[in-house]
C-alpha cells in the first residue's frame, strides 16, 4: 500500500479534480492554521506549542501526493502573512513548511515503507520519528532562520524560537496526522454499542480535561500530575478503537488544554511562556507517543491473530482435502477389495454354438482347469450328478415371459473337493421366441452354505442341551426357547415366548440384571455370571450365565442370547465342602491355640523354676572344685535353651506378634527367627499394608507363608529365599519364591500333600486365589492374592 501512495503522483488527474484536491488541501490547512493562531496568549511572534496545520500539510502529501504541494504552499503562505509578519517572512515560513512535509512525506514512502493505516508498530514509529521529529526539524530551521533574518525576535533567542517551533510543527503531526490517515475507520462503526462506547469515552474525557485544565476550586495549589488523569482515556481509546481512536482523544486533550492554557487556568500557566510552551508539548508527545503506540501494538496483535486463524482454517481445508482424498482412496480400495472377496464372475452362453465366455475375477472362483472348457455341454459334466436335472431345468424353462432364472448347485473340483456355486441369470430371445442367449453373474456361494449347515447343526445342539439356551429383544420379551430353558424353568416354549425376562429374575434382583443390560449395551460379553433365576413354580435356582450382544447388518444390537446353567447341585457341594473345611481348620487352631499355652504357661514355667533351683544349689553348696560348678553351669544353660526352643514353638503354633503388632511385624519376625534357627537366608520386604485388616486374613495369609516358607526349607535344597508382602487395588499379594529344585506341583497335590492343599483352602475361605509356579531345577513361586476391605485412611503399617 505504501508504494501505492508513493506513486500516487504519477496517476493521472483531470484538470478539475486536481484543482478540487488543491482547494481543499488549502482550506483544510487555512483553517487548522487558525485555529493554531487562536491561542495568542501562549503564542510569539507567530510561534506556538501546537502548530496542527503542519500536520494537515504532512497528511495530505501522504495522502494526495507530491501534487498537493501547492495547496500546501498557499495554504501555509496566506495563513503566515494573516499574522503580524512580512510578506518574506510569510514566504519563507510556507516554502520551509512545504519542503518539511514534501521530505517527510518521501522517507516514509521510500526509507520507512510507510502504512497508512498505521497498523504496525514500525509505522507507528517511522511516523514519530520521520514524519514528526524529522521532517519538523526541517521546518523549524527555515523557519526560524526567516524569522530572525526578518528581524523577528519570538521567545528568548534563536535557541529558544526553534525549539519551540520544532516542537509545535511536531505535535501537529503528532495530533492531525494520524487522524487524517485513519479517520474513515471511525465513519464504518456500524455497531451501535460500540458508538455509544465511543461517544461515552469522548465525553468522560472532556469532562476530565475541563476538570484538569479548568482550574477546579476543589484543587488549591496547580498540581501538574493531575493532567495524567487523561492518560487510561487515551490508553481506552487505543485499544478499543485503533489509531484513529487515539488520535481524535489526543487531539481532544490538546485541544481543551491549549485553550484552558491559553485562557490562564490549568497545569501549565505557572511559568514563563516559554517553559509553558515546552511542557504543553511535552505533555501533547507523551499522549501521543503513548496512545499511537499502543494502537499499533493492539492492531498489530490482532493482523496476527486473524493470520493465525487464517492459516489453521488453511491448513484445516488442507486436511480436510487430504482426508477426502484418502477416504475416496480407501473407497475405491474396498471396492476392489469387495469385488474380489465376492468371488463372483459375469458370463455369456451362446446358444447357437454353446459357446460360454467369462469375464471378470474368474480365478476368485475357478482353478484354470475348471476355467478351461468353453462350452455350456463339458460344463455339465462337472456339476454334481445330484444337481445336473435341476441346472438343466433352469434354461429348458425359459420363455420370453420368464426369461429370469436363479439356481444354486455344486461343481466337482479336480482334486475331488466341492464348491458351491449360485447362478442369476437372463434369457435373450429371437422374434420367434427362440433362446438366443443367456447372460448372468455366476457366485460362490460355498461359505454361505457351509455357514447355514452349520446354523442348522447349531440349532439342533441347542434343542439338545441341557442348559437353557434362549434369547431376548431389546424390549425384555423372550424370542427363543429351548428344551433345556424348559426342564430348569418348568415353563414350556408356548409359555415362554412372548414373555418378559422378568418372570425368570427374582425382585430382589430386577436392579442387578439391568446393570447387566447396560454392560451388554456396551459391548461387552459376560461370562459364567452366577445368580439367582425363578422356575415357573416360584422355586429359586442357582445359575451360571453367560450373555451375548445380538447385531443386526449394520452393527446395531437387536437383543441378547443367554446360556443358563443350573448349578445348584454345585452350589450344595461346594457349600459342604467349605462348612467341611472351615471347620477343620476351626478344629486345627483351636488345638495349637491350645497347645501354646500348655507349652507357655507350663512346661516353659517349670523349666525355668528347674532354673532357679539349679541356681540355689549351686550358690547353696559349700566350696567345690571348679567341675562341678562348670557342670551345674552347663545344666543351667541347657535347661535356658530348653526354654528358648520351647517358647519359639509356642510362637509357632500361636503367633502374639500377629495380634498385637499386625501382619507385617508378624512375617518379619518369623522370617528373622526362622533364618536364625535353621541358619537360613530369608529376604523378607513389604509394599505399604492397611493399617486394619480382619483377623482371618491375617492368620490365613500368616499360615499360608508359614507352611510355604517351610516347604521350601525341607525341599528346595538351597538355603536363600525371599517373601515379599504387597498391596495394590483392595487385594493383598503374598509371594515365597526360591531359586530350589522345584517340583510338580499337580502331581503333589494329587498326591495328597497336605501343606498344598491347606495353602489352597485357606486362600479359598478368603475368598482369594494362589498360582504356584515350579518347574523342576527351575526353582518354585508361590503367589496368593487375597481381597480385603480395609480402612480408607492414609495411615499404613510399615515393615521395620
Amino acid at each position: 500500500m505504501a508504494q501505492v501512495v508513493a506513486h500516487r503522483a504519477f496517476v493521472p488527474l483531470n484538470r478539475g479534480g486536481y484543482l478540487a484536491q488543491t482547494a481543499l488541501v488549502f482550506v483544510a490547512y487555512f483553517v487548522a492554521g487558525k485555529l493554531g493562531q487562536a491561542t495568542a496568549n501562549i503564542r510569539s511572534s507567530n510561534l506556538g506549542p501546537v502548530w496542527p496545520a503542519y500536520g494537515i500539510a504532512l497528511a495530505a502529501i501522504l495522502l494526495l501526493g507530491h501534487r498537493a504541494w501547492v495547496g500546501v504552499f498557499v495554504g501555509a503562505f496566506v495563513v503566515a502573512l494573516s499574522s503580524p509578519v512580512s510578506a518574506a517572512t510569510a514566504l519563507g515560513q510556507a516554502v520551509g513548511a512545504t519542503l518539511a512535509a514534501l521530505s517527510g512525506a518521501y522517507l516514509l514512502h521510500r526509507l520507512a515503507r510507510f502504512d497508512r493505516s498505521l497498523s504496525r508498530l514500525r509505522d507507528a514509529f517511522w511516523l514519530i520519528v520521520i514524519g514528526a521529529l524529522g521532517s519538523a526539524a526541517v521546518s523549524a530551521s527555515i523557519g526560524t532562520l526567516v524569522l530572525f533574518a526578518s528581524h523577528e525576535r519570538p521567545y528568548s533567542g534563536i535557541g529558544s524560537a526553534w525549539l519551540v517551533y520544532w516542537l509545535g510543527d511536531a505535535m501537529g503531526v503528532l495530533l492531525m496526522t494520524p487522524l487524517v490517515l485513519t479517520f474513515p475507520a471511525l465513519l464504518r462503526i456500524r455497531n451501535r454499542d460500540k458508538f455509544a462506547e465511543l461517544v461515552t469515552l469522548l465525553v468522560l474525557l472532556a469532562a476530565v480535561c475541563m476538570f484538569v485544565f479548568g482550574d477546579p476550586p476543589l484543587i488549591t495549589g496547580e498540581v501538574h500530575v493531575l493532567a495524567l488523569m487523561v492518560l487510561p482515556f487515551v490508553m481506552w481509546a487505543a485499544i478499543r478503537f485503533g489509531a484513529s481512536g487515539a488520535s481524535l482523544s489526543i487531539l481532544m486533550v490538546a485541544t481543551i488544554a491549549t485553550v484552558q492554557t491559553a485562557l490562564g487556568s490549568g497545569p501549565f500557566v505557572i511559568n514563563g511562556p516559554f517553559t509553558n510552551a515546552v511542557l504543553l508539548d511535552v505533555f501533547f508527545g507523551v499522549l501521543s507517543i503513548t496512545g499511537l503506540s499502543l494502537a499499533a501494538v493492539c492492531a498489530e496483535r490482532e493482523q496476527a491473530h486473524r493470520e493465525r486463524e487464517r492459516m489453521v482454517r488453511k491448513q484445516l481445508a488442507i486436511e480436510a482435502y487430504l482426508q477426502n482424498q484418502k477416504l475416496l482412496q480407501e473407497s475405491e480400495q474396498r471396492l476392489r477389495v469387495a469385488t474380489q472377496a465376492g468371488k463372483m464372475y459375469a458370463y455369456e452362453w451362446d446358444v447357437a454354438t454353446d459357446a460360454v465366455a467369462r469375464a471378470g475375477a474368474v480365478e476368485t472362483v475357478l482353478v484354470p482347469e475348471e476355467a478351461s472348457g468353453d462350452t455350456r455341454r463339458q460344463w455339465l459334466e462337472r456339476v454334481h450328478p445330484d444337481d445336473r436335472d435341476r441346472l438343466d431345468a433352469s434354461v429348458s424353462e425359459r420363455t420370453p415371459e420368464d426369461p429370469d432364472s436363479q439356481v444354486a448347485y455344486r461343481i466337482l473340483r479336480p482334486d475331488g473337493s466341492v464348491i458351491w456355486l449360485e447362478r442369476t441369470a437372463h434369457a435373450l430371445f429371437d422374434e420367434h421366441g427362440k433362446m438366443t442367449r443367456m447372460i448372468g453373474i455366476i457366485a460362490d456361494i460355498t461359505e454361505r452354505k457351509l455357514a447355514e449347515e452349520a446354523r442348522f447343526q447349531h440349532a439342533a445342539i441347542v434343542e439338545s442341551s441341557s442348559d437353557a439356551i434362549f434369547s431376548e429383544n431389546c424390549q425384555g420379551l423372550i424370542t427363543s426357547w429351548n428344551a433345556g430353558a424348559q426342564h430348569i424353568f418348568e415353563y414350556s416354549e408356548a409359555e415362554a415366548v412372548g414373555q418378559p425376562i422378568t418372570v425368570l429374575i427374582p425382585p430382589d434382583l430386577v436392579l442387578e440384571e439391568e446393570k447387566v443390560l447396560e454392560r451388554l449395551r456396551a459391548g461387552e460379553r459376560i461370562e459364567h455370571y452366577e445368580t439367582v433365576r425363578l422356575t415357573k413354580s416360584g422355586k429359586r435356582v442357582d445359575v451360571s450365565v453367560t450373555v451375548s450382544s445380538i447385531k443386526d447388518s449394520s452393527g446395531k444390537i437387536v437383543g441378547f442370547s443367554k446360556i443358563d446353567r443350573d448349578i445348584t447341585e454345585r452350589r450344595l457341594a461346594e457349600q459342604a465342602m467349605a462348612d467341611m473345611s472351615r471347620k477343620l481348620i476351626a478344629v486345627q487352631e483351636e488345638e495349637r491355640t491350645r497347645i501354646a499355652r500348655d507349652l507357655h504357661d507350663d512346661i516353659n514355667q517349670r523349666l525355668a523354676l528347674l532354673a532357679i533351683e539349679t541356681d540355689t544349689l549351686k550358690d547353696n553348696l559349700p566350696t567345690c572344685a571348679n567341675d562341678i560348678d562348670r557342670r551345674l553351669t552347663d545344666i543351667r544353660e541347657g535347661i535356658v535353651e530348653v526354654s528358648t526352643e520351647v517358647q519359639s514353638l509356642s510362637h509357632q503354633l500361636h503367633s502374639p506378634q500377629l495380634e498385637y503388632l499386625g501382619i507385617v511385624a508378624a512375617m518379619k519376625i518369623f522370617c528373622r527367627d526362622y533364618s536364625a534357627r535353621q541358619s537360613l537366608e530369608i529376604d523378607f520386604s513389604s509394599d505399604e499394608i492397611p493399617k486394619v485388616i480382619s483377623p482371618e486374613v491375617s492368620l490365613g495369609l500368616f499360615r499360608i507363608m508359614q507352611e510355604a516358607v517351610s516347604n521350601a526349607a525341607k525341599h528346595s535344597r538351597v538355603r536363600h529365599f525371599q517373601v515379599n508382602l504387597g498391596y495394590s487395588a483392595d487385594q493383598l499379594h503374598l509371594t515365597v519364591a526360591d531359586q530350589g529344585s522345584g517340583f510338580d506341583a499337580h502331581t503333589a497335590i494329587n498326591k495328597g500333600g497336605l501343606g498344598l492343599v491347606s495353602m489352597r483352602e485357606r486362600t479359598r475361605l478368603m475368598n482369594g486365589t494362589i498360582a504356584i509356579d515350579s518347574k523342576l531345577m527351575g526353582g518354585t513361586t508361590i503367589n496368593v492374592h487375597v481381597p480385603v476391605q480395609a480402612e480408607q485412611s492414609s495411615t499404613r503399617a510399615v515393615a521395620g
